[in-house]
């Protein structure tokens, strides 16, 4: 719904537009895949982001569920556990606060910040301690609010202002498997003071902030909701030439090109090439699509001394004269990613333009003309942001290089068994861990094609699976001649007396179709049969717009259909059941199935 006529960029220029419009969506009784749930603790009104949230959140193709609690009631609710807060359990939790109202004596001679980071400590951590929810909290702005003034306060307070946030971002560093921080900070000074606060409103109704900064806020708890529901984009895909460089190489060879620290453009070119590494680092796959001489290109990469892109960071790459779109389909297929998935960058207007109207999916970006901001482009929507960073992601290029070899490999052989079997496939099970807790919760954020339910959890809610006597959590990887890729499946079983039911059910699309998913579901299933005893089980297939391909899998595995409603298919299996049709192509290690059992 990113192109969503009904939801125009122009209609955040007006609260009036901005919600006609989200009345207009709402009011087409739109059937919602999935739905993000948020809910407010604050000390002030921070209630008119809602319009801005919902605009943002409804343009992504989720259902918006926003809920406020009271005026400074943030430890009440966080510890009864019969609050709204509680019993609603919301995927996210946003700590929206001033100092003000945190902390009376703020702005007065003297004062310092010891007793703001006291209360503050206390109210996270009795966030952090009685939910699961993945937690927003904000910096402070170095504005300061009075009963009736805005000004920029004195050195002395600004200075306390900055012990403040330096303390907020490094509680949240120290829980960053829930914590997020939105620099309200860094947005304040994005929006400037005039487009930020409203005096007149913060004097009549404690509700300070104006359309920019709310509409810049709402972008920041974007980034996050898109993290946390697999929204967040897989694969950065680069033109070449005044893309990765300045000019063009076929006609100024490599000596000629705009590339380096030391002048303007080259630095621009060079600080924006340290902007996608940093990206590859946290697991986005880059690729290239330009019209070029391939000897041309790689001749940059491996020769150019100011080039640090390499060849060895590309995940895959068209360097041809064929059309682009052509080209990024074919590499969607390579990689077995949906086009949704893929930001293509590109300084041609033309060749932007051109994307767009062929491939809607595709997020395009364009080179800004006078390169200003260029090193912040990739960053600036946090279109690639995810909650956390695993060592699959820091490796990510390197195992898609494999698969490739993979690939190759799978040309020369004419049965599929042959092929499975040359691989010498060992599949590892094991019951999760402490140490695992992040990269489960990453999972069931980013899987979407082989995802059953596409149910997303984040730490905290995966921690307290962990934690049930009546759930088991279980992982697996799968290592061959070529390496290891590393933990790719999740499977999340929950016991209710005598009725055992499948949570989640998810693999990582560069495992498929060599059978593990059936060996995976089976030692599973047959191990929990043995600690719960005969059980009769039950599962379910949530259909999205990237899961078709497993819309039958459960029949696959012994199950049978029980029923259908609004396209969720109910399913169910009698214990005793087994599959065996992965025997013969895998060695299993289930070592480890009992490492996390109560």
């Amino acid at each position: 719904m990113n192109d969503d006529p009904r939801l125009p960029d122009e209609a955040l220029g007006r609260i009036d537009t901005l919600v006609a419009a989200i009345d207009r969506v709402e009011a087409a009784g739109i059937d919602y895949a999935d739905t993000v749930s948020l809910y407010f603790l604050r000390n002030f009104a921070i209630d008119p982001v809602e319009p801005y949230l919902k605009f943002h959140i409804l343009r992504e193709g989720l259902e918006p569920a926003i809920r406020f609690g009271g005026y400074d009631t943030v430890l009440q609710e966080a510890l009864d556990a019969e609050s709204d807060l509680r019993q609603n359990s919301p995927d996210i939790i946003v700590m929206a606060f001033e100092l003000a109202t945190l902390d009376e004596s703020f702005g007065t001679a003297g004062w310092d910040a010891a007793q703001s980071m006291g209360r503050l400590h206390e109210m996270f951590d009795a966030v952090r301690e009685h939910t699961s929810s993945v937690v927003i909290i904000n910096t402070m702005m170095p504005a300061l609010l009075s009963a009736d003034s805005v000004t920029i306060p004195e050195e002395p307070i600004a200075v306390e202002i900055g012990r403040i946030n330096e303390w907020i971002d490094n509680y949240a560093a120290s829980n960053s498997d829930r914590f997020v921080v939105a620099d309200w900070d860094r947005l304040f000074r994005l929006a400037g003071r005039t487009e930020a606060i409203d005096q007149r409103f913060w004097r009549m109704s404690m509700a300070p902030f104006r359309g920019p900064f709310l509409d810049l806020y709402a972008r920041e708890i974007m980034k996050v909701i898109r993290a946390l529901k697999g929204k967040a984009k897989k694969c950065l895909v680069l033109d070449c030439d005044n893309t990765l460089w300045g000019g063009i190489v076929g006609e100024e060879g490599l000596g000629g090109i705009r590339l380096g620290e030391s002048d303007w453009p080259d630095s621009a070119f060079s600080a924006f090439q340290r902007s996608v590494l940093a990206m590859e680092e946290r697991g986005v796959l880059i690729a290239l699509c330009s019209k070029n001489n391939p000897e041309d290109v790689w001749d940059v990469l491996q020769n150019h001394a100011d080039c640090a892109i390499k060849q060895s960071h590309l995940a895959a790459w068209r360097v041809n004269w064929d059309d682009k779109a052509s080209n990024l389909v074919e590499m969607a297929a390579e990689l077995n990613l949906p086009l949704d998935s893929f930001v293509f960058v590109d300084d041609s207007p033309r060749e932007c333009q051109l994307v767009r109207a062929a491939l809607p999916q595709v997020t395009v970006l364009q080179v800004p003309p006078d390169l200003d901001g260029y090193a912040e482009l990739l960053e600036k929507d946090g279109l690639f942001d995810t909650l956390s960073v695993s060592d699959e992601d820091k490796r990510r290029a390197s195992l898609y290089q494999e698969e490739r070899r993979r690939s190759e490999d799978r040309s020369v052989h004419v049965r599929v068994d042959d092929y499975l079997s040359s691989l010498e496939q060992t599949l590892r099970i094991w019951e999760a861990t402490d140490a695992d807790r992040a990269r489960v919760a990453q999972l069931t954020q980013k899987t979407n094609q082989f995802n059953l339910t596409t149910k997303r959890y984040s730490e905290g809610q995966v921690e307290e699976f962990m934690r049930d006597r009546s759930t088991a959590v279980f992982t697996m990887s799968v290592g061959d001649r070529y390496g290891d890729l590393g933990t790719t499946g999740v499977l999340i079983a929950r016991r209710d007396r005598g009725l055992a039911e499948v949570d989640t059910l998810l693999l990582s699309c560069r495992i498929l179709g060599r059978r593990l998913e059936f060996a995976f579901v089976d030692r599973c299933l047959v191990h929990l049969e043995e600690r719960w005893g005969s059980v009769r089980w039950k599962s379910e297939y949530r259909p999205t717009r990237k899961n078709a391909q497993v819309v039958n899998f459960w029949e696959g595995v012994g199950f049978s259909l029980e029923g259908e409603s609004n396209g969720i298919k109910t399913y169910t299996r009698v214990a005793g059941q087994r599959v065996d049709r992965y025997r013969d192509v895998m060695s299993i290690d289930e070592a480890g199935m009992n490492a996390g059992s109560h």
